[in-house]
């Protein structure tokens, strides 16, 4: 059985004695009493005992009233305390019932069942105030760190009452706001934030809606240079009708975005370098005739996009674009997928089936890998770009098609040519209209281009927009990596970073494992060759911007954020210019 420890804290003997006996008589429990005629001793009592509950007369030798509370609350504040007084004391000990004491018995109308069920509740009502003081303590703590993690991931938070007035703004919501100085409570949000007024009824109505997509708003606070955030707007779990607002910057993500729609990009491809202008140039010539085309490049360069791109750009692209691989299939299964097959054509043929090139009608098909096609499936395709009709498999009445072949490969063809596992007369066929994919090795100019552009679709798609920033030193291990399974591979790598990186900024180490361990080795020996490689870069692109560095940061492809950060990292100053 439980014992209860009692203090006893009573300077009249006949007083300590009847209440020692009240407990004695109480059945069916177990309590050790501890007594102390003085303020002084029961100090020295709670010192050398574990104590369950205080019973603590008011008037004492050497502390009087509300003092002998408030300093043995003062001592031991998680220790119950049950007061005895007097009735000319009584006023006092319900103050202190008010200033935390658990209750309070007065002298001479105590029996065992009043002063049992007073120490249960003083014990139950502090263990209470004990938890909630701990779950407190507990939520405090958890929000302390929930601000301080968004804050190291540059994610303003500001808090919003029922009626529309700021509760509370992180430092990062400060700092994203260009604020010197913090927001005084109270103040309205449509105030404190200082965007334009289109925007503020924007969020306004936001705020209305149950379901709230995010939104951009693009402003420039006084002094500071126009920027751009992203805004998550959230019901407070406590109140439905206070709001939570989530900042992200996306300035760095807008700044490229223009730069891809200013030449940088044609349709869904991305590049500005010279070959990759010249393959738009080429586009747009062969989009304007129905010229069969075949795009040459190695695995992972893009050869699908500039097909659609291609599709896209002719008076075609309003119909179907449907793309076959020809790789890894065969010869009847590839037969019957571009021509389709009559039913009982073969085993397993339950059903007439059109094939991709009457699903195209009117629009483009495109062969992809058409290296590994097999022989008889050239020659039916032969027969299509000749004659402009398709047989069926297990017919033997052609259809007419109106298509548009665009072709692609990795292989050379002249070599199967001359290794006779490829027709020569399809070749010419195929062969009127040429674009060659450089590979990515052969693009750095447009690597970071390709690189903001991947993460800002990626922080998208994986809803991790604190995600705003990749270090110089993630972009030289890029740059210095060979790249053999070009855009598909940097795409990949750039997925598997994202979906690693926990902060704001992506680091080397987040990239694969083989990337690093394919990349220049960066020794004691091999780093400095690197930073002057790199130094080199952006020194040249500020000499051919006669020193603007907005200038220099769009010819490299970057934000003007980025490269002042990459100016710190090389510790490139003005008197390097």
């Amino acid at each position: 059985m439980n014992t209860t420890t009692i203090l006893l804290v009573e300077d009249n003997p006949g007083d300590a004695r009847l209440i020692r006996e009240l407990f004695r008589d109480i059945q069916g429990r177990t309590f050790t009493i501890i007594t102390a005629e003085s303020f002084r001793k029961a100090y020295e009592c709670l010192q050398a005992n574990r104590v369950d509950l205080a019973l603590v007369d008011l008037s004492l030798p050497d502390s009087h009233g509300l003092e002998t509370f408030r300093k043995l609350a003062e001592g031991y504040p998680s220790l119950p305390q049950v007061l005895l007084t007097g009735l000319n004391d009584r006023e006092t000990a319900i103050q202190a019932v008010r200033e935390g004491a658990q209750d309070y018995l007065l002298k001479g109308e105590v029996d065992g069942h009043v002063l049992l069920r007073a120490i249960d509740y003083a014990v139950e009502r502090k263990r209470i105030q004990a938890e909630l003081e701990t779950a407190n303590s507990r939520l405090r703590k958890s929000a302390e760190d929930l601000h301080s993690i968004l804050n190291q991931l540059h994610i303003g938070t500001v808090l919003i009452d029922p009626k529309g007035r700021i509760l509370h703004m992180s430092v990062s919501a400060l700092r994203l706001l260009a604020k010197n100085e913090p927001i005084p409570e109270g103040q309205p949000w449509q105030k404190a934030v200082g965007f334009p007024d289109h925007d503020v009824h924007g969020l306004e109505q936001l705020m209305q809606q149950h379901e709230r997509e995010k939104f951009v708003v693009h402003f420039k606070p006084p002094g500071h240079a126009a920027r751009s955030l992203e805004i998550d707007i959230h019901d407070d779990p406590r109140d439905a009708r206070a709001k939570m607002f989530f900042l992200y910057d996306v300035t760095e993500i807008n700044t490229l975005r223009k730069q891809l729609e200013d030449k940088s990009s044609f349709h869904d491809l991305i590049g500005k370098c010279q070959p990759m202008q010249d393959v738009y140039r080429q586009i747009r010539n062969l989009a304007q005739v129905e010229s069969t085309v075949i795009i040459e490049g190695e695995t992972g360069t893009g050869k699908e996009l500039v097909a659609r791109a291609l599709h896209n750009s002719s008076p075609r692209k309003d119909k179907p674009f449907l793309a076959v691989n020809c790789a890894g299939l065969t010869e009847s299964l590839l037969g019957s997928q571009l021509f389709g097959h009559k039913k009982g054509a073969y085993t397993g043929a339950n059903s007439d089936h059109r094939g991709f090139f009457e699903s195209a009608q009117g629009g483009t098909i495109f062969l992809d890998e058409i290296g590994d096609m097999p022989a008889p499936v050239q020659t039916s395709l032969l027969r299509v770009l000749q004659e402009k009709e398709i047989t069926r498999l297990g017919e033997s009445q052609p259809r007419k098609v109106d298509v548009r072949i665009i072709c692609a490969t990795h292989h050379d063809l002249q070599e199967q040519v001359d290794q006779r596992t490829f027709r020569a007369d399809l070749l010419y066929r195929i062969r009127v209209g040429r674009i060659h994919l450089p590979p990515l090795r052969e693009r750095q100019e447009d690597l970071p281009l390709l690189i903001w552009a991947f993460v800002g679709q990626c922080r998208q798609a994986m809803e991790k927009l604190f995600v705003q920033d990749i270090s110089a030193d993630a972009v030289g291990h890029l740059t210095r990596y060979p790249w053999p399974g070009n855009i598909r591979e940097l795409k990949s790598v750039i997925e598997y970073a994202v979906l690693q990186c926990e902060g704001d900024t992506i680091q080397p180490r987040h990239f694969p494992p083989e990337l690093l361990e394919s990349a220049e080795p960066v020794s004691p020996v091999s780093k400095p060759t690197t930073s002057v490689k790199d130094r080199e870069r952006l020194l040249d692109a500020l000499q051919k911007a006669n020193g603007n560095r907005a200038k220099a940061a769009q010819l490299l492809g970057i934000s003007r954020a980025t490269f002042y950060r990459w100016l710190d990292d090389l510790d490139i100053s003005k008197r390097d210019l």
